[in-house]
Protein backbone atom coordinates (compact mmCIF):
# COMPACT_ATOMS: atom_id res chain seq x y z
CA UNK A 1 0.00 0.00 0.00
CA UNK A 2 1.45 3.40 -0.89
CA UNK A 3 2.30 5.91 1.85
CA UNK A 4 -0.57 8.28 1.12
CA UNK A 5 -3.17 5.51 1.34
CA UNK A 6 -1.56 3.98 4.42
CA UNK A 7 -1.52 7.34 6.21
CA UNK A 8 -5.15 8.06 5.31
CA UNK A 9 -6.54 4.68 6.23
CA UNK A 10 -4.59 4.46 9.50
CA UNK A 11 -5.31 8.02 10.53
CA UNK A 12 -8.15 7.03 12.81
CA UNK A 13 -10.50 9.56 11.24
CA UNK A 14 -14.15 8.76 10.65
CA UNK A 15 -14.69 7.87 6.99
CA UNK A 16 -18.18 7.13 5.65
CA UNK A 17 -18.56 3.52 4.46
CA UNK A 18 -19.02 4.38 0.78
CA UNK A 19 -16.04 6.72 0.84
CA UNK A 20 -13.99 4.10 2.67
CA UNK A 21 -14.82 1.52 -0.03
CA UNK A 22 -13.69 3.99 -2.67
CA UNK A 23 -10.51 4.70 -0.75
CA UNK A 24 -9.67 1.02 -0.46
CA UNK A 25 -10.33 0.51 -4.15
CA UNK A 26 -8.17 3.48 -5.12
CA UNK A 27 -5.32 2.29 -2.93
CA UNK A 28 -5.56 -1.24 -4.30
CA UNK A 29 -5.58 0.02 -7.88
CA UNK A 30 -2.55 2.19 -7.21
CA UNK A 31 -0.60 -0.77 -5.90
CA UNK A 32 -1.88 -3.16 -8.58
CA UNK A 33 -1.32 -0.67 -11.33
CA UNK A 34 2.25 -0.07 -10.25
CA UNK A 35 2.94 -3.79 -10.41
CA UNK A 36 2.18 -3.96 -14.12
CA UNK A 37 5.48 -2.33 -15.02
CA UNK A 38 8.71 -4.17 -14.16
CA UNK A 39 11.11 -2.74 -11.62
CA UNK A 40 14.57 -1.64 -12.62
CA UNK A 41 16.19 -2.99 -9.44
CA UNK A 42 15.25 -5.85 -7.15
CA UNK A 43 17.21 -6.44 -3.94
CA UNK A 44 16.93 -9.78 -2.15
CA UNK A 45 18.77 -12.36 -0.03
CA UNK A 46 20.02 -10.01 2.67
CA UNK A 47 18.99 -8.24 5.85
CA UNK A 48 16.67 -5.42 4.79
CA UNK A 49 16.05 -3.22 7.82
CA UNK A 50 13.45 -0.71 6.72
CA UNK A 51 13.53 1.84 9.58
CA UNK A 52 9.77 2.25 9.17
CA UNK A 53 7.63 2.95 12.23
CA UNK A 54 7.38 -0.76 13.05
CA UNK A 55 11.10 -1.35 12.41
CA UNK A 56 10.10 -4.15 10.10
CA UNK A 57 12.42 -6.28 8.01
CA UNK A 58 11.78 -7.45 4.47
CA UNK A 59 13.00 -10.11 2.08
CA UNK A 60 12.98 -7.95 -1.03
CA UNK A 61 12.81 -4.36 -2.26
CA UNK A 62 11.90 -3.26 -5.78
CA UNK A 63 12.83 0.10 -7.30
CA UNK A 64 11.45 1.86 -10.36
CA UNK A 65 11.97 5.41 -11.63
CA UNK A 66 14.07 6.26 -8.60
CA UNK A 67 11.44 5.28 -6.04
CA UNK A 68 10.63 2.20 -4.01
CA UNK A 69 7.63 0.33 -5.42
CA UNK A 70 7.69 -2.81 -3.31
CA UNK A 71 8.86 -3.90 0.15
CA UNK A 72 8.01 -7.38 1.33
CA UNK A 73 8.37 -11.11 0.72
CA UNK A 74 10.58 -12.36 -2.08
CA UNK A 75 7.82 -14.51 -3.55
CA UNK A 76 5.56 -11.49 -3.87
CA UNK A 77 8.37 -9.45 -5.42
CA UNK A 78 8.74 -11.79 -8.37
CA UNK A 79 5.89 -10.04 -10.20
CA UNK A 80 8.14 -6.98 -10.46
CA UNK A 81 10.75 -8.87 -12.46
CA UNK A 82 10.89 -8.19 -16.19
CA UNK A 83 13.34 -7.86 -19.06
CA UNK A 84 14.72 -4.55 -17.70
CA UNK A 85 15.04 -5.71 -14.09
CA UNK A 86 18.44 -6.07 -12.51
CA UNK A 87 18.21 -8.50 -9.61
CA UNK A 88 20.77 -7.75 -6.91
CA UNK A 89 21.70 -10.66 -4.68
CA UNK A 90 22.73 -9.07 -1.40
CA UNK A 91 24.48 -12.30 -0.39
CA UNK A 92 23.71 -11.75 3.25
CA UNK A 93 24.69 -8.10 3.31
CA UNK A 94 22.55 -5.42 4.99
CA UNK A 95 20.35 -2.94 3.14
CA UNK A 96 19.44 0.29 4.95
CA UNK A 97 18.09 3.66 3.96
CA UNK A 98 21.14 5.76 3.16
CA UNK A 99 22.59 7.87 5.93
CA UNK A 100 22.06 11.58 6.52
CA UNK A 101 24.14 14.14 8.44
CA UNK A 102 22.42 16.99 10.28
CA UNK A 103 25.52 19.12 10.92
CA UNK A 104 28.45 19.21 8.50
CA UNK A 105 30.75 21.63 6.63
CA UNK A 106 31.35 19.96 3.25
CA UNK A 107 32.91 22.72 1.16
CA UNK A 108 35.16 23.86 3.97
CA UNK A 109 36.18 20.25 4.57
CA UNK A 110 36.95 19.78 0.90
CA UNK A 111 39.11 22.89 0.87
CA UNK A 112 40.94 21.75 4.00
CA UNK A 113 41.66 18.23 2.80
CA UNK A 114 42.77 19.32 -0.67
CA UNK A 115 45.07 21.99 0.79
CA UNK A 116 47.48 21.35 3.66
CA UNK A 117 45.51 19.03 5.98
CA UNK A 118 46.64 18.76 9.60
CA UNK A 119 43.90 16.39 10.75
CA UNK A 120 44.60 13.48 13.11
CA UNK A 121 48.28 14.31 13.53
CA UNK A 122 49.08 13.01 17.01
CA UNK A 123 51.73 15.46 18.19
CA UNK A 124 52.83 19.07 17.81
CA UNK A 125 56.02 17.84 16.15
CA UNK A 126 53.88 16.10 13.51
CA UNK A 127 51.94 19.31 12.88
CA UNK A 128 55.12 21.33 12.50
CA UNK A 129 56.60 18.71 10.16
CA UNK A 130 53.49 18.78 7.96
CA UNK A 131 53.57 22.58 7.78
CA UNK A 132 57.26 22.42 6.89
CA UNK A 133 56.41 20.04 4.04
CA UNK A 134 53.65 22.31 2.75
CA UNK A 135 55.98 25.32 2.79
CA UNK A 136 58.62 23.36 0.89
CA UNK A 137 56.11 22.25 -1.74
CA UNK A 138 55.13 25.83 -2.62
CA UNK A 139 57.61 28.31 -1.11
CA UNK A 140 56.46 31.15 -3.37
CA UNK A 141 52.75 30.87 -2.52
CA UNK A 142 51.05 34.11 -1.53
CA UNK A 143 49.77 32.46 1.65
CA UNK A 144 49.76 29.12 3.43
CA UNK A 145 46.33 28.16 4.79
CA UNK A 146 46.05 24.88 6.68
CA UNK A 147 43.36 23.34 8.87
CA UNK A 148 43.04 20.45 11.26
CA UNK A 149 45.38 20.69 14.27
CA UNK A 150 43.72 19.86 17.56
CA UNK A 151 44.14 20.96 21.16
CA UNK A 152 45.47 17.55 22.11
CA UNK A 153 48.62 18.50 20.17
CA UNK A 154 49.36 20.99 22.94
CA UNK A 155 48.68 18.86 26.01
CA UNK A 156 51.92 18.97 27.99
CA UNK A 157 53.53 21.18 25.33
CA UNK A 158 53.75 24.83 24.47
CA UNK A 159 50.59 26.74 23.74
CA UNK A 160 50.10 27.76 20.11
CA UNK A 161 52.01 30.99 19.50
CA UNK A 162 52.95 33.04 16.47
CA UNK A 163 56.65 32.50 17.22
CA UNK A 164 56.33 28.81 16.34
CA UNK A 165 55.10 29.76 12.87
CA UNK A 166 57.49 32.68 12.43
CA UNK A 167 60.40 30.21 12.35
CA UNK A 168 59.41 28.95 8.89
CA UNK A 169 61.29 30.36 5.89
CA UNK A 170 58.13 31.67 4.28
CA UNK A 171 57.51 35.30 3.38
CA UNK A 172 53.72 35.22 3.30
CA UNK A 173 51.04 34.83 5.94
CA UNK A 174 50.60 31.42 7.55
CA UNK A 175 47.05 30.86 8.75
CA UNK A 176 46.18 27.58 10.47
CA UNK A 177 42.84 26.55 11.92
CA UNK A 178 42.04 24.05 14.63
CA UNK A 179 39.95 21.02 13.75
CA UNK A 180 37.02 22.40 15.76
CA UNK A 181 36.76 25.52 13.60
CA UNK A 182 36.84 27.89 16.58
CA UNK A 183 40.46 29.07 16.60
CA UNK A 184 43.06 30.39 14.16
CA UNK A 185 46.78 30.18 14.90
CA UNK A 186 48.71 32.55 12.64
CA UNK A 187 52.16 34.03 12.12
CA UNK A 188 53.24 37.65 12.51
CA UNK A 189 52.91 38.35 8.80
CA UNK A 190 49.28 37.24 8.92
CA UNK A 191 48.57 39.54 11.86
CA UNK A 192 50.11 42.43 9.92
CA UNK A 193 47.97 41.59 6.89
CA UNK A 194 44.82 41.67 9.03
CA UNK A 195 45.88 44.91 10.70
CA UNK A 196 45.92 43.34 14.16
CA UNK A 197 48.28 44.83 16.73
CA UNK A 198 48.36 45.72 20.42
CA UNK A 199 45.97 48.62 19.83
CA UNK A 200 43.28 46.56 18.11
CA UNK A 201 40.13 46.43 20.26
CA UNK A 202 38.71 43.07 21.21
CA UNK A 203 35.78 42.18 18.93
CA UNK A 204 32.40 41.45 20.51
CA UNK A 205 31.94 37.69 20.77
CA UNK A 206 35.56 36.91 19.88
CA UNK A 207 39.02 37.21 21.34
CA UNK A 208 42.47 38.26 20.11
CA UNK A 209 45.01 36.36 22.16
CA UNK A 210 47.68 38.46 23.86
CA UNK A 211 50.95 37.73 25.62
CA UNK A 212 52.03 39.16 28.95
CA UNK A 213 53.06 42.40 27.23
CA UNK A 214 49.70 42.94 25.57
CA UNK A 215 51.05 41.96 22.14
CA UNK A 216 48.95 39.68 19.88
CA UNK A 217 50.22 36.11 20.34
CA UNK A 218 48.84 34.75 17.05
CA UNK A 219 45.67 33.15 18.46
CA UNK A 220 42.26 34.35 17.27
CA UNK A 221 39.30 32.76 19.03
CA UNK A 222 35.79 32.47 17.59
CA UNK A 223 34.12 33.93 14.54
CA UNK A 224 34.30 37.69 15.14
CA UNK A 225 38.07 37.50 15.73
CA UNK A 226 38.73 34.91 13.02
CA UNK A 227 36.79 36.97 10.48
CA UNK A 228 39.34 39.75 10.85
CA UNK A 229 41.92 37.33 9.45
CA UNK A 230 39.83 35.41 6.95
CA UNK A 231 38.46 38.56 5.35
CA UNK A 232 42.02 39.76 4.72
CA UNK A 233 42.93 36.66 2.68
CA UNK A 234 42.21 36.39 -1.06
CA UNK A 235 38.79 34.75 -1.51
CA UNK A 236 38.50 31.29 -2.99
CA UNK A 237 37.24 31.22 -6.56
CA UNK A 238 33.96 29.56 -7.45
CA UNK A 239 35.79 26.77 -9.26
CA UNK A 240 37.99 26.09 -6.24
CA UNK A 241 34.88 25.76 -4.09
CA UNK A 242 33.13 23.57 -6.66
CA UNK A 243 36.15 21.26 -6.74
CA UNK A 244 36.14 21.16 -2.93
CA UNK A 245 32.44 20.29 -2.94
CA UNK A 246 33.03 17.38 -5.31
CA UNK A 247 35.79 16.09 -3.05
CA UNK A 248 33.35 16.16 -0.13
CA UNK A 249 30.50 14.61 -2.12
CA UNK A 250 32.67 11.69 -3.21
CA UNK A 251 33.83 11.14 0.36
CA UNK A 252 30.30 11.25 1.76
CA UNK A 253 29.03 8.82 -0.85
CA UNK A 254 31.81 6.42 0.11
CA UNK A 255 30.47 6.27 3.67
CA UNK A 256 26.82 5.94 2.68
CA UNK A 257 25.61 9.55 3.03
CA UNK A 258 23.20 11.06 0.48
CA UNK A 259 21.67 13.96 2.44
CA UNK A 260 23.15 16.61 4.68
CA UNK A 261 22.57 19.85 6.53
CA UNK A 262 25.38 22.30 5.76
CA UNK A 263 25.65 24.01 9.12
CA UNK A 264 27.06 27.36 8.01
CA UNK A 265 26.50 29.05 4.66
CA UNK A 266 27.35 32.73 4.68
CA UNK A 267 25.51 35.17 2.45
CA UNK A 268 27.06 38.12 0.67
CA UNK A 269 30.58 37.56 2.01
CA UNK A 270 33.79 36.25 0.46
CA UNK A 271 35.26 33.96 3.09
CA UNK A 272 35.57 30.19 3.26
CA UNK A 273 31.94 29.80 4.37
CA UNK A 274 30.40 31.80 1.50
CA UNK A 275 29.18 28.77 -0.41
CA UNK A 276 25.56 29.26 -1.49
CA UNK A 277 26.78 30.05 -5.00
CA UNK A 278 28.78 26.82 -4.96
CA UNK A 279 25.72 24.70 -4.33
CA UNK A 280 23.72 26.54 -6.96
CA UNK A 281 26.48 26.06 -9.53
CA UNK A 282 26.81 22.34 -8.82
CA UNK A 283 23.03 21.88 -8.96
CA UNK A 284 22.64 23.86 -12.17
CA UNK A 285 25.37 21.74 -13.79
CA UNK A 286 23.42 18.61 -12.88
CA UNK A 287 26.13 17.45 -10.48
CA UNK A 288 24.39 17.79 -7.09
CA UNK A 289 24.14 14.11 -6.16
CA UNK A 290 23.24 14.96 -2.60
CA UNK A 291 20.20 16.38 -0.84
CA UNK A 292 21.33 19.59 0.83
CA UNK A 293 19.73 21.78 3.48
CA UNK A 294 21.73 25.00 3.64
CA UNK A 295 21.73 26.79 6.99
CA UNK A 296 22.26 30.45 6.12
CA UNK A 297 24.45 32.16 8.69
CA UNK A 298 23.12 34.81 11.05
CA UNK A 299 25.73 37.56 11.09
CA UNK A 300 26.26 38.84 14.67
CA UNK A 301 25.77 42.56 15.13
CA UNK A 302 23.77 43.11 11.94
CA UNK A 303 20.51 42.44 13.71
CA UNK A 304 17.09 42.23 12.08
CA UNK A 305 18.26 44.25 9.07
CA UNK A 306 19.58 40.99 7.57
CA UNK A 307 16.24 39.17 7.65
CA UNK A 308 15.01 40.45 4.24
CA UNK A 309 18.26 39.29 2.62
CA UNK A 310 17.95 35.87 4.23
CA UNK A 311 14.39 35.52 2.96
CA UNK A 312 15.45 36.64 -0.52
CA UNK A 313 18.31 34.12 -0.51
CA UNK A 314 15.92 31.33 0.43
CA UNK A 315 13.60 32.22 -2.42
CA UNK A 316 16.41 32.64 -4.94
CA UNK A 317 18.41 29.49 -4.28
CA UNK A 318 15.96 26.85 -3.04
CA UNK A 319 15.06 24.31 -5.66
CA UNK A 320 15.66 20.70 -6.57
CA UNK A 321 18.00 18.98 -4.13
CA UNK A 322 19.05 22.30 -2.57
CA UNK A 323 16.89 23.95 0.08
CA UNK A 324 18.14 27.14 1.78
CA UNK A 325 15.50 26.91 4.49
CA UNK A 326 17.46 27.02 7.76
CA UNK A 327 19.34 29.70 9.67
CA UNK A 328 22.50 29.03 11.68
CA UNK A 329 23.13 30.83 14.95
CA UNK A 330 26.80 30.31 15.90
CA UNK A 331 26.00 31.09 19.49
CA UNK A 332 29.04 29.99 21.49
CA UNK A 333 32.45 28.38 21.25
CA UNK A 334 34.00 25.23 22.70
CA UNK A 335 34.92 24.06 26.18
CA UNK A 336 38.61 23.57 25.40
CA UNK A 337 39.20 27.31 24.84
CA UNK A 338 36.80 28.40 27.60
CA UNK A 339 34.54 29.95 24.94
CA UNK A 340 31.54 27.65 25.39
CA UNK A 341 28.96 29.65 27.35
CA UNK A 342 28.24 28.16 30.77
CA UNK A 343 25.55 28.70 33.39
CA UNK A 344 28.25 28.77 36.06
CA UNK A 345 31.93 29.80 35.79
CA UNK A 346 34.57 27.37 34.60
CA UNK A 347 36.05 25.36 37.44
CA UNK A 348 39.61 26.30 36.52
CA UNK A 349 38.72 29.92 35.64
CA UNK A 350 36.20 31.29 38.16
CA UNK A 351 36.14 34.66 36.41
CA UNK A 352 34.82 33.27 33.13
CA UNK A 353 31.57 31.73 31.92
CA UNK A 354 32.73 31.73 28.31
CA UNK A 355 31.36 33.66 25.36
CA UNK A 356 27.83 34.07 24.11
CA UNK A 357 28.92 35.10 20.64
CA UNK A 358 25.54 36.58 19.80
CA UNK A 359 23.98 38.74 22.53
CA UNK A 360 20.93 37.14 24.12
CA UNK A 361 18.59 39.96 23.11
CA UNK A 362 19.75 39.51 19.50
CA UNK A 363 19.22 35.74 19.66
CA UNK A 364 15.71 36.30 20.99
CA UNK A 365 14.79 38.96 18.43
CA UNK A 366 16.31 37.00 15.55
CA UNK A 367 14.66 33.75 16.60
CA UNK A 368 11.30 35.46 16.86
CA UNK A 369 11.54 37.05 13.40
CA UNK A 370 12.97 34.01 11.62
CA UNK A 371 10.49 31.60 13.19
CA UNK A 372 7.68 33.90 12.03
CA UNK A 373 9.22 33.86 8.54
CA UNK A 374 9.06 30.05 8.44
CA UNK A 375 12.76 29.27 8.83
CA UNK A 376 14.17 26.33 10.73
CA UNK A 377 16.63 27.48 13.41
CA UNK A 378 19.95 25.64 13.76
CA UNK A 379 21.70 26.80 16.93
CA UNK A 380 25.28 25.85 17.78
CA UNK A 381 25.07 25.14 21.51
CA UNK A 382 28.01 23.56 23.34
CA UNK A 383 27.75 25.04 26.84
CA UNK A 384 24.79 24.48 29.16
CA UNK A 385 24.26 28.24 29.22
CA UNK A 386 23.87 28.34 25.45
CA UNK A 387 21.56 25.32 25.44
CA UNK A 388 19.31 27.07 27.96
CA UNK A 389 19.49 30.37 26.06
CA UNK A 390 18.48 28.57 22.86
CA UNK A 391 15.57 26.78 24.51
CA UNK A 392 14.41 30.01 26.15
CA UNK A 393 14.47 31.88 22.82
CA UNK A 394 12.64 29.09 21.00
CA UNK A 395 10.04 28.84 23.77
CA UNK A 396 9.43 32.57 23.54
CA UNK A 397 9.10 32.40 19.75
CA UNK A 398 6.63 29.54 20.05
CA UNK A 399 4.56 31.41 22.61
CA UNK A 400 4.43 34.50 20.40
CA UNK A 401 4.19 33.01 16.90
CA UNK A 402 2.26 29.86 17.73
CA UNK A 403 3.17 26.21 17.36
CA UNK A 404 4.09 25.01 13.87
CA UNK A 405 6.14 22.23 12.28
CA UNK A 406 9.38 24.13 12.81
CA UNK A 407 11.87 21.36 13.68
CA UNK A 408 14.32 23.78 15.27
CA UNK A 409 17.45 22.09 16.58
CA UNK A 410 20.45 22.62 18.78
CA UNK A 411 23.74 21.43 17.32
CA UNK A 412 26.24 19.38 19.38
CA UNK A 413 24.25 19.85 22.64
CA UNK A 414 27.36 18.88 24.57
CA UNK A 415 26.40 20.06 28.06
CA UNK A 416 22.79 20.17 29.22
CA UNK A 417 21.71 21.13 32.71
CA UNK A 418 19.46 18.39 34.15
CA UNK A 419 16.61 20.90 34.45
CA UNK A 420 16.66 21.39 30.66
CA UNK A 421 16.63 17.75 29.53
CA UNK A 422 12.84 17.44 29.37
CA UNK A 423 12.39 20.79 27.62
CA UNK A 424 13.42 19.37 24.25
CA UNK A 425 10.38 17.10 24.17
CA UNK A 426 8.10 19.73 25.67
CA UNK A 427 9.05 22.30 23.03
CA UNK A 428 9.50 19.94 20.10
CA UNK A 429 13.14 21.01 19.70
CA UNK A 430 15.49 18.45 18.12
CA UNK A 431 18.70 17.72 20.00
CA UNK A 432 21.43 17.37 17.42
CA UNK A 433 24.49 15.43 18.55
CA UNK A 434 27.88 14.45 17.19
CA UNK A 435 27.84 10.96 18.77
CA UNK A 436 31.38 10.11 17.67
CA UNK A 437 32.58 12.60 20.31
CA UNK A 438 30.88 10.79 23.19
CA UNK A 439 33.74 8.71 24.57
CA UNK A 440 36.81 9.18 26.72
CA UNK A 441 38.99 10.86 24.11
CA UNK A 442 41.96 13.05 25.03
CA UNK A 443 39.71 16.09 25.48
CA UNK A 444 37.41 14.26 27.89
CA UNK A 445 40.28 12.60 29.77
CA UNK A 446 42.93 15.29 29.84
CA UNK A 447 41.36 18.71 29.27
CA UNK A 448 37.69 18.93 30.20
CA UNK A 449 37.67 17.61 33.82
CA UNK A 450 39.70 20.51 35.18
CA UNK A 451 37.55 22.97 33.25
CA UNK A 452 34.14 21.59 34.19
CA UNK A 453 34.35 19.60 37.39
CA UNK A 454 32.71 16.21 38.01
CA UNK A 455 29.07 17.33 38.11
CA UNK A 456 29.13 18.91 34.67
CA UNK A 457 31.27 16.13 33.24
CA UNK A 458 28.44 13.75 34.20
CA UNK A 459 25.97 15.70 32.04
CA UNK A 460 27.96 15.57 28.81
CA UNK A 461 26.21 14.35 25.63
CA UNK A 462 22.95 13.24 27.32
CA UNK A 463 21.69 11.51 24.18
CA UNK A 464 19.64 8.76 25.79
CA UNK A 465 18.27 11.03 28.53
CA UNK A 466 16.81 13.48 26.05
CA UNK A 467 15.37 10.68 23.90
CA UNK A 468 13.87 8.88 26.89
CA UNK A 469 12.28 12.10 28.12
CA UNK A 470 10.38 12.52 24.85
CA UNK A 471 12.83 14.62 22.86
CA UNK A 472 13.90 13.86 19.31
CA UNK A 473 17.56 13.28 18.58
CA UNK A 474 19.43 13.40 15.28
CA UNK A 475 23.05 12.88 14.41
CA UNK A 476 25.72 14.81 12.56
CA UNK A 477 29.49 14.79 12.38
CA UNK A 478 30.67 18.40 12.15
CA UNK A 479 33.09 17.16 9.47
CA UNK A 480 35.81 18.16 8.89
CA UNK A 481 36.17 18.55 12.65
CA UNK A 482 36.12 14.76 12.87
CA UNK A 483 35.26 11.86 10.58
CA UNK A 484 31.82 11.94 8.99
CA UNK A 485 31.57 8.12 8.97
CA UNK A 486 28.13 7.23 10.41
CA UNK A 487 29.36 3.77 11.37
CA UNK A 488 31.87 5.34 13.74
CA UNK A 489 29.08 7.45 15.21
CA UNK A 490 26.72 4.50 15.51
CA UNK A 491 29.31 2.36 17.28
CA UNK A 492 30.22 5.14 19.71
CA UNK A 493 26.56 5.92 20.45
CA UNK A 494 26.00 2.26 21.35
CA UNK A 495 29.21 1.66 23.32
CA UNK A 496 30.32 5.13 24.55
CA UNK A 497 33.82 3.72 24.02
CA UNK A 498 36.62 4.47 21.59
CA UNK A 499 36.14 2.84 18.20
CA UNK A 500 39.92 2.87 17.72
CA UNK A 501 41.73 2.26 20.98
CA UNK A 502 40.64 -0.63 23.18
CA UNK A 503 42.86 0.62 26.00
CA UNK A 504 40.78 3.78 26.50
CA UNK A 505 38.54 3.03 29.50
CA UNK A 506 36.14 3.31 31.21
CA UNK A 507 32.88 3.59 29.32
CA UNK A 508 31.93 7.26 29.16
CA UNK A 509 28.67 7.71 31.12
CA UNK A 510 27.31 4.21 30.39
CA UNK A 511 23.74 5.23 31.22
CA UNK A 512 23.68 7.30 28.02
CA UNK A 513 24.35 4.35 25.68
CA UNK A 514 21.76 3.81 22.95
CA UNK A 515 20.36 0.65 21.44
CA UNK A 516 21.59 -0.16 17.96
CA UNK A 517 18.20 0.66 16.48
CA UNK A 518 18.20 4.09 18.14
CA UNK A 519 21.69 4.82 16.87
CA UNK A 520 20.83 3.82 13.29
CA UNK A 521 17.68 5.95 13.47
CA UNK A 522 19.79 8.97 14.42
CA UNK A 523 21.46 8.78 11.01
CA UNK A 524 18.40 7.70 8.98
CA UNK A 525 14.74 8.38 9.75
CA UNK A 526 15.40 10.79 12.63
CA UNK A 527 18.02 12.69 10.63
CA UNK A 528 15.58 12.80 7.71
CA UNK A 529 12.99 14.30 10.04
CA UNK A 530 15.48 16.96 11.16
CA UNK A 531 16.28 17.70 7.51
CA UNK A 532 12.56 17.93 6.53
CA UNK A 533 13.16 14.96 4.21
CA UNK A 534 11.28 12.22 6.06
CA UNK A 535 8.32 12.19 3.66
CA UNK A 536 10.62 11.04 0.86
CA UNK A 537 13.68 9.50 2.54
CA UNK A 538 15.01 8.03 5.77
CA UNK A 539 13.25 4.66 5.59
CA UNK A 540 12.65 1.92 3.06
CA UNK A 541 8.95 2.28 2.30
CA UNK A 542 6.83 2.24 -0.84
CA UNK A 543 6.72 5.65 -2.45
CA UNK A 544 9.97 6.96 -0.98
CA UNK A 545 13.11 7.65 -2.96
CA UNK A 546 15.46 4.71 -3.37
CA UNK A 547 18.22 6.38 -1.35
CA UNK A 548 19.92 3.26 -0.06
CA UNK A 549 23.15 1.95 1.40
CA UNK A 550 24.47 -1.61 1.36
CA UNK A 551 26.73 -2.69 4.23
CA UNK A 552 29.11 -5.63 4.25
CA UNK A 553 27.66 -6.97 7.52
CA UNK A 554 24.35 -7.15 9.31
CA UNK A 555 25.02 -4.77 12.19
CA UNK A 556 22.72 -6.76 14.46
CA UNK A 557 24.79 -9.92 14.02
CA UNK A 558 28.18 -8.55 15.06
CA UNK A 559 29.61 -7.29 18.35
CA UNK A 560 29.08 -3.54 18.77
CA UNK A 561 32.84 -2.98 18.82
CA UNK A 562 32.99 -4.23 15.21
CA UNK A 563 30.37 -1.89 13.78
CA UNK A 564 32.94 0.62 12.53
CA UNK A 565 34.84 -2.18 10.79
CA UNK A 566 31.83 -2.73 8.54
CA UNK A 567 32.26 -1.46 4.97
CA UNK A 568 29.89 0.45 2.75
CA UNK A 569 29.80 -1.59 -0.46
CA UNK A 570 27.30 0.54 -2.38
CA UNK A 571 25.43 3.83 -2.06
CA UNK A 572 22.41 4.71 -4.20
CA UNK A 573 20.62 7.99 -4.76
CA UNK A 574 17.19 7.61 -6.34
CA UNK A 575 18.20 4.13 -7.45
CA UNK A 576 21.37 5.34 -9.19
CA UNK A 577 24.70 4.00 -8.00
CA UNK A 578 26.85 6.87 -6.68
CA UNK A 579 29.44 4.71 -4.91
CA UNK A 580 30.67 1.13 -4.99
CA UNK A 581 29.16 -1.71 -6.95
CA UNK A 582 26.08 -3.91 -6.84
Amino acid sequence: MNNMCKTWLQSGRYIPQLLLLGALTACSLTETGSAQKPAELLFYNGTIYTMDADRSTAEAVAVRDGRIVFVGAKTAADKYIGAVTRSVDLKGRMLLPSFQDVHIHPVQGGLAFTGCPLFELPTLDDVMAKLRTCVAEDPDASALVAYGWNWGNFVGNKSPHKNLLDQFDFAGPIVTGDSDGHTLWVNSTALDLAGIDSNTPQPDGGEIGQDENGEPDGILREGPAMDMMLNALPPYTLEQKVAAYHYAQDYLHSIGITAMHDAMVRVGLEDIYATIDTYAAVRDRGELDMRVVAALNWEPGVGLDQVPQLIATREKYSGGRLQATAIKFWADGIVETHTAYMLEPYTDNPDSRGLLMIPMDEIQAGTMALDAAGFQLHIHAIGDGTVRSALDALEQAQATNGVRDSRHLTAHTQLVHPDDVTRFGELGVIAGFSPYWAYNDEYVRLINPAQLGPERMASMYPIKSIGTSGGRIAFGSDWSVTSADPLLGIETAVTRESAHDEEIVPVFIPGERLTLDQAIAGYTIDAAYANFLDQDTGSIEVGKFADLVILSNNLFDIPPAQISDTKVTATLLEGELVYGEL
